[in-house]
């Protein structure tokens, strides 16, 4: 059957990545994601025989109007949208949408709130027929397996649907144990020349190295979606993908998509010797925790071609990262940057501010921990108490939250309300710490010397408007 997958168009000005647990406008990091849960939706299907479309709305410059002609002309039995928490509200004004202008098709959302919330997000539009819950691609091609064979879809597992009135949750499905089993993402699909790098503007792809994550960090969701046990690809498969997409698209820098690239240490460090002896010359980053580094690896990463690594700081306050079971310390953060910049790579850190236990003090001394951390990039964050999160249990047992409005659980605003720490207090201090910090003239002056040429500096005045929303 004809299988049309999107991301919606953007809720906002700028662009919008829908991508499990990142849920972020373009302004975050200036540059949108290639949609890789799309793509390897899209491969899955294909390779069961169905005739696949996809369009990410959000860079493609496509509104609502736009999406109706396009819908129009492919005509699908099957349309499947991404969404996110913040991008809630406005995704389920599509579904009307498309029943509107196509009667007969149906209509499926997965994500990580939607996964979670089924009911909830039922009663937000009668339109929406289908909801995806956990891991997404096999269940997609299920449910269009079933559809296109005339058949009831309601024992398809990890589907929840509407009969009668009545949601009908289906069995959760068991995660794929090899996610080697699944094809390339089908990148063919998609214009690849939306999806540039920051500063520079070379096109970049996704590539996955694992799935799942063990810690039990209380405000993230990704275990919702990808589950707790770590699902490590084999570092052969990866590297014959690094080859592929290199050779087929022309593609020499990559972002190493996982919870944590670095969690199984000797996988990465085979797969960086991979690298080295196929001679890929390529160019990637990736995230870590700071505790799961050392000067081998990261000697081998720049070697293998690792120019940057995000690090997941959160807080510079010991009692806030116990209390959020981070698991990590200041001094393993500490010695993890001065690792990383001895062996000369830039290093990007990210804060969460709000967290649980958080006070005007914690605050502050969070953004004095990051400035005198030697990074490039510091990402300041509001926390936000996602669905699919302990921390969404937390909040709502405990009366935190300030907002029930969907769209207002964005990480750049606050909607947790703390005795003696309000929501405005955080968001507040959240948009100083942004702005004080790139405004301080170690920060410009990298951010300067980095612009080599003419096409640098233009890509830089692009990058500056979405990045001054976002502060």
């Amino acid at each position: 059957m004809k299988v049309h997958l999107i991301n919606p168009p953007s809720p906002g000005e700028f662009g919008f990545t829908r991508e499990g647990r990142c849920m972020q406008k373009e302004g975050v990091w200036t540059t949108t994601w290639p949609p890789i849960s799309l793509t390897q939706t899209a491969a899955v299907l294909r390779q069961r025989g169905h005739q696949v479309q996809v369009n990410d709305c959000s860079v493609e410059a496509v509104d609502t109007e736009k999406l109706k002609a396009i819908l129009r002309q492919s005509a699908p039995g099957l349309v499947v949208m991404n969404s996110t928490t913040p991008s809630l509200n406005f995704d389920m004004t599509i579904p009307p949408v498309i029943k509107a202008i196509l009667p007969g098709t149906k209509v499926a959302a997965f994500g990580i709130h939607v996964g979670t919330l089924p009911e909830d997000c039922f009663k937000m539009t009668e339109a929406l027929d289908y909801i995806i819950r956990g891991e997404p691609e096999l269940t997609i091609a299920d449910l269009a397996d079933s559809l296109d064979q005339g058949a009831d879809p309601s024992s398809v597992a990890g589907l929840s649907l509407r009969q009668d009135g009545v949601v009908i949750n289906a069995p959760d499905r068991t995660f794929l144990k090899n996610i080697d089993d699944f094809p390339y993402p089908a990148w063919d699909l998609i214009n690849l020349d939306n999806y540039r790098l920051p500063f520079s503007g070379r096109r970049f792809l996704m590539v996955t190295t694992a799935r799942g994550c063990p810690y039990g960090c209380v405000y993230c969701v990704a275990q919702s979606y990808y589950g707790r046990k770590i699902r490590m690809r084999k570092v052969d498969r990866i590297a014959d993908e690094l080859e592929h997409l290199r050779d087929r698209y022309g593609v020499n820098d990559f972002f190493f998509w996982s919870e944590s690239f670095t969690i199984i240490k000797t996988a990465i460090k085979e797969l960086c010797r991979e690298i080295l002896h196929r001679n890929l010359n390529v160019r990637w980053v990736c995230n870590s925790r700071v505790d799961n580094i050392d000067l081998e690896l990261l000697k081998l990463m720049k070697e293998a071609g690792c120019w940057m690594i995000s690090y997941g700081i959160e807080s510079g306050e010991q009692a806030i990262l116990d209390g959020i079971k981070k698991n990590i310390t200041i001094a393993q953060i500490q010695n993890a940057i001065e690792l990383t910049r001895q062996v000369g790579f830039q290093i990007a850190g990210h804060f969460v501010l709000g967290l649980p236990g958080e006070t005007l003090d914690s605050l502050k001394k969070t953004y004095d921990f990051a400035c005198n951390l030697d990074l490039d990039y510091a990402q300041f964050y509001c926390a936000s108490p996602w669905p699919g999160s302990e921390f969404y249990h937390m909040a709502k047992k405990s009366g935190w939250l300030a907002s029930t409005d969907w769209s207002q659980y964005e990480q750049d605003r606050s909607v947790t309300n703390y005795p003696g720490l309000s929501a405005q207090q955080i968001t507040q201090f959240r948009d100083w710490a942004a702005r004080k910090y790139y405004l301080r003239p170690k920060i410009m002056w990298r951010t300067i010397t980095r612009l080599k040429s003419p096409g640098e500096i233009k890509n830089f005045i692009g990058m500056l408007r979405a990045f001054l929303t976002w502060v």
